[in-house]
């Protein structure tokens, strides 16, 4: 298939929108230029895809792609990233009980990335090519999360695991050392369908210690030992779609100041949108919301990036709509990065629209160019997409501006 390519500054309605100009003005041309690949067009077209994870499984220095189905019989795969655009389809295991998310860690200490889902992990067999991941069950009725993180609460320099769902609420693990024993685990609060994916921890009360945002409501972790929790219902984001609330957040500075913000994405909504909650007092008591630009009515959001996609020293902020979940009558999700032209200007570009949706993306330099790329895949597909409704899993090629350089 002839590979499409994006240059984003002479897309049609790619920049119609820019946060915090006059009426009436307008963006500066984009340098952004992406190309898209299929990475696989060959996996059933079933829905529950989840589970996406950037790691180098193979330590050969490149980033490989985890993705898979959730439940009983469902497999999940990782996808060799070979150079030079080739990847190789490998089955990782099966059975996975997350909803949705999955994280890569070494939890033995042998030196390879294991996987870690919903109540399960993934111990891997380090030939990776030739055998399966072996799985462990840490906790059994740890399953149904929509969200699984990793991340350190209380310290030590060693993360554990976080894990969200609707049903089992927000929970905490301390993997023990030997991790194919049951782990401890710690209810922090309840949950919603999702909300802490892709990075929702950091430090919000402004005492160093590592706090955890999930959705309207952020916890405080009070000792930064993480035994002790403190709600706070404050943040005013979060509506009620088909599957209850859920949202995408990443914590993380984004204009540069030194104080953490949050970007919040709406998901399993339609009219999803996303904003930036800056820290008034840098204690997470008051928050001030900036809405992204949008021209046009969004579908449903379940993906959420920030990263310097043209090497201009901001971070931008990226997402796709599904394809299920879009306004009735469109049939066109689109892939859009909210550039940062700093000074809290935004402008919207459209890098993809090209009747394929996307879910739970992921962006990382997977060629070693010094350039973030894209990968993602659908949770399920239509009939009206690209490929007549076959599943496929994507790869946004970034060919923008290289590190160092400073387009004016």
């Amino acid at each position: 298939m002839t590979p499409i390519i994006v240059v984003v500054g002479l897309l049609a309605a790619a920049a119609t929108a820019c946060a915090g100009e006059e009426p009436g003005g307008s963006p500066p041309p984009s340098t952004m230029k992406f190309e898209h690949q299929y990475i696989d067009t060959e996996l059933p077209p079933i829905s529950n895809y989840g589970h996406s994870v950037l790691v180098d499984i193979d330590r050969d220095g490149r980033p490989d792609f985890v993705l898979g189905r959730n439940g009983k019989g469902g497999t999940l795969y990782w996808y060799e990233n070979q150079g030079a655009g080739k990847w190789a389809r490998h089955v990782l295991g099966h059975d996975s009980a997350s909803d949705v998310g999955a994280v890569a860690l070494d939890l033995d200490g042998d030196g390879w990335p294991d996987l870690v889902t919903s109540g399960v992990w993934y111990r891997h067999p380090a030939k990776p090519r030739e055998q399966e991941f072996t799985r462990h069950v840490f906790d059994p009725d740890g399953g149904g999360a929509h969200d699984v993180l990793a991340a350190d609460l209380d310290g030590d320099g060693k993360p554990e695991i976080i894990t969200y769902s609707s049903a089992k609420g927000l929970c905490r693990y301390k993997a023990p050392a030997d991790p194919t024993q049951p782990w401890p685990k710690q209810r922090i609060g309840p949950g919603v369908h999702g909300a802490i994916a892709p990075a929702a921890v950091g430090d919000i009360a402004g005492n160093g210690h590592a706090d955890i945002v999930a959705a309207d409501t952020w916890y405080e972790n009070k000792d930064g030992k993480g035994a002790q929790w403190v709600a706070h219902k404050n943040i005013p984001f979060g509506r009620a779609g088909p599957f209850g609330v859920c949202v995408r957040c990443a914590v993380v500075d984004i204009d540069g100041d030194g104080r953490k913000e949050l970007v919040m994405a709406d998901c399993d909504i339609v009219g999803s949108k996303v904003a930036i909650f800056k820290n008034a007092d840098g204690k997470g008591t008051s928050w001030s919301r900036q809405d992204l630009p949008m021209s046009f009515t969004y579908g449903s959001l379940h993906s959420l990036a920030v990263a310097d996609f043209n090497n201009d020293g901001r971070l931008d902020i990226l997402s796709n709509e599904q394809e299920e979940l879009l306004p009735p009558g469109r049939q066109n999700p689109r892939w859009v990065i909210w550039e940062n032209l700093g000074n809290g200007r935004f402008a919207e570009r459209i890098i993809l629209d090209a009747k394929l949706g996307g879910h739970e993306l992921v962006a990382g330099d997977v060629d070693g160019d010094g350039r973030i790329d894209i990968l993602s895949k659908p949770w399920g597909t239509l009939p009206w997409n690209a490929l007549g409704g076959k599943m496929h899993v994507d790869l946004l090629k970034n060919l923008g501006p290289m590190p160092n350089r400073r387009d004016k």
